[in-house]
């Protein structure tokens, strides 16, 4: 296991990285931009930003920490070797903001120790900073924003507002008068954003249906780390549990291809608030959609049905 040294180093190259990546990213800001699209229907847009980022993150991780693993989400891993340690990379989130010039995007990176996320960085930009703000942490070491500890339940007290996904009220039941108890609801169209927004306590709580592993792995950190609560929904037994790993068998490490191919439920956010919210809502189970997963991770495709989106993830 990695001790406190370690990790306040890799903390400390994860918060060099992700400002690395904010100054590339900030020079694309509000400029013309080449796009592609990943998927069909023009969803899922890659820029040259999001190109230019994941080249500097991964030549750096690679140059700075050679024997760890890479997973990115722009890049396919060049082997599916499982590693000790993997870093988990997303060089633009938010990229349908970033290209329509809303400042409300982040760039992460987070090392797993077999699958647990141990020490990560977000960026994110700031109205009160030109050069953006960076959430930082390490298992163990607390969250801050850039030197300013972090902490979700000593902030002021619950601003019921929350961010979820856009079909949040149609994608999940809720238990009798929960609706008139879930706050203030926004979508900002960047997990990372949100994810930061909640560890330092902008959020009370914040909903994830289907997301990535790079998605939330700093997040999840940097919230539990600033003293706040991260459950994950196992939809096998109908029931959540506290978030404690990406990997499907605790303590081994996972390949690079069982990250990609991650995906959960998860709600985080301030402690109390959370656990109510989890005791209040559920997501609606859809069994032709399960099907197909079944099928589909039978012939070797897709995520395994437990883990399979209701509705796709923010982009």
């Amino acid at each position: 296991m990695l001790d406190d040294a370690q990790l306040t180093e890799m903390e400390q190259q994860a918060c060099d990285l992700v400002r690395g990546a904010g100054a590339i990213l900030l020079r694309y800001f509000d400029q013309p931009l080449s796009i592609d699209y990943k998927s069909a229907n023009n969803r899922n847009p890659v820029t040259d930003a999001d190109h230019a980022s994941d080249e500097y993150l991964r030549g750096e991780l690679s140059r700075r920490f050679p024997e760890h693993g890479i997973v990115t989400e722009e890049t396919e891993s060049e082997s599916d070797d499982p590693k000790e340690i993997t870093w988990v990379v997303d060089p633009l989130d938010g990229t349908t903001n970033f290209l329509h010039g809303l400042p409300m995007f982040a760039s992460m990176v987070c090392a797993l120790e077999r699958g647990a996320p141990v020490a990560g960085a977000i960026y994110i930009p700031h109205i009160g900073s030109a050069d953006g703000r960076v959430i930082h942490t390490r298992r163990g070491g607390g969250a801050f924003e850039d030197d300013v500890p972090l902490s979700i339940e000593t902030s002021d007290p619950p601003r019921r507002m929350a961010s979820v996904p856009g079909y949040f009220l149609r994608m999940f039941t809720h238990r009798r008068n929960m609706r008139r108890r879930l706050g203030d609801l926004r979508n900002t169209g960047s997990a990372g954003y949100e994810m930061a927004m909640t560890a330092r306590g902008v959020f009370d709580y914040t909903v994830f249906n289907g997301p990535w592993v790079w998605d939330l792995a700093t997040g999840n950190l940097a919230v539990q780390e600033a003293g706040g609560l991260v459950m994950l929904r196992n939809a096998r037994r109908k029931e959540w549990a506290p978030f404690e790993t990406f990997a499907t068998s605790p303590g081994a490490s996972p390949r690079p291809s069982e990250l990609r191919r991650w995906r959960g439920t998860l709600v985080l956010g301030r402690r109390e608030t959370v656990e109510r919210i989890t005791t209040g809502v559920s997501p609606k189970t859809y069994p032709i959609r399960q099907l197909r997963a079944r099928v589909a991770k039978a012939f070797g495709k897709g995520p395994p049905p437990e883990a399979a989106p209701a509705a796709p993830p923010r982009q």
